[in-house]
């Protein structure tokens, strides 16, 4: 899971700004069906991006550990 404390990236945030826009929009009820197929898309698209990142970091992790076993055998071998 990504850290909440890191900082957004910035399409991220552009992404959730139009998303604010159209939610917004949408409580007014001026969204047209445009614009909200347009926040099925930004909500899909900010879901995959943080999907994607929890992917990324899992297997940095997984990485990281594997480095370790192995150094860990090394030293057991010399």
């Amino acid at each position: 899971m990504t850290d909440p404390y890191d900082p957004p990236r910035p399409r991220d945030y552009a992404l959730q700004e139009e998303l604010d826009s159209l939610h917004e929009q949408e409580r007014e009820g001026h969204e047209t069906p445009k614009e909200q197929r347009r926040e099925e898309l930004l909500e899909r698209r900010l879901h995959a991006d943080e999907h994607g990142a929890e992917v990324r970091e899992h297997r940095e992790q997984n990485r990281e550990a594997d480095q370790q076993d192995e150094e860990e055998r090394a030293r057991h071998r010399h």
